[in-house]
């Protein structure tokens, strides 16, 4: 683990505090991560019965934010009355984006037609209450590329863990995306990715983990916020930058994009 003291504080921009795998220990979670000088945590509600689980969480940690919206492999289920619903969790949750949305061809589900519709209408919803939108993408870099530039109005994109393609990189850099990185990216298979993203400017990175998916390869187990300092250790090379001006530029970056209200000096006290 790495001390907190004297680093700058760090933001979770993408956590599933809500998984089952947190049911036993999620307070310890939670101040484990605190003590490592994790400062905020975005929880992503991402289908019905977690937009509830999500809001329970965020009512008894004053740290923990939320993003509503419908997780492309739960696109069929999206109905008028499904619909209805996302519309009162956001007015219930007053979250700080819409998301996670997009498009997943890597596994069997939702039809394209499902997913888009799906997508779409999430779209709209960060449109009108001008709300960041979260995007889960996976073998569907053409499909999103060709949705969003239908949408050329929309701002404020984040791509979650990114894994993209040279055309979708260079894509999202002139479209002025946010990138979300994590665990993924600090793989040993994962030295293309890594070399993609020296592309991103490094006002649009945000951390996340993901937890409790995609571990660190250091870690045997679950995923948790507290290992966001780690991953923030391993990826500052690609920029390269310290730990510490990887912690600061993406914590401003959060702050800002999500209004997390976090006050202006951001170093932790001893």
């Amino acid at each position: 683990m790495i001390p907190a003291t004297g680093l700058p504080q760090i933001v979770d921009t993408h956590v599933h505090l809500d998984e089952p795998a947190f049911d036993l220990d999620r307070d310890t979670v939670l101040d484990e991560a605190r003590s490592l000088g994790v400062r905020r945590f975005i929880n992503i509600a991402y289908k019905p019965e977690r937009w509830e689980s999500s809001r329970a969480i965020q009512l008894v940690n004053k740290d923990v934010a939320v993003a509503i919206g419908l997780h492309p492999a739960e696109s069929a289920t999206l109905d008028p009355e499904t619909e209805r619903s996302l519309v009162r969790a956001i007015e219930e949750c007053q979250p700080v984006a819409i998301g996670e949305t997009g498009f997943d061809f890597a596994r069997t589900g939702p039809t394209f037609l499902e997913q888009a519709r799906a997508f779409r209408t999430q779209i709209e919803i960060s449109s009108s209450r001008s709300l960041p939108i979260i995007i889960h993408q996976r073998n569907a870099s053409d499909a999103l590329m060709k949705d969003l530039d239908e949408w050329p109005d929309v701002a404020d994109i984040v791509l979650h863990s990114f894994d993209g393609t040279a055309l979708l990189t260079g894509w999202a850099v002139e479209r002025g995306c946010y990138i979300g990185i994590g665990g993924l990216a600090t793989r040993p298979g994962s030295v293309a990715l890594r070399n993609l993203l020296r592309s991103i400017p490094v006002d649009r990175l945000l951390l996340e983990t993901d937890a409790p998916y995609l571990s660190p390869p250091q870690c045997h187990r679950r995923n948790t916020p507290a290992n966001l300092p780690q991953i923030s250790q391993l990826l500052a090379p690609i920029w390269g930058m310290t730990a510490a001006d990887l912690r600061r530029v993406t914590t401003e970056n959060a702050n800002s994009l999500f209004n997390l209200g976090l006050a202006a000096e951001l170093e932790i006290r001893a």
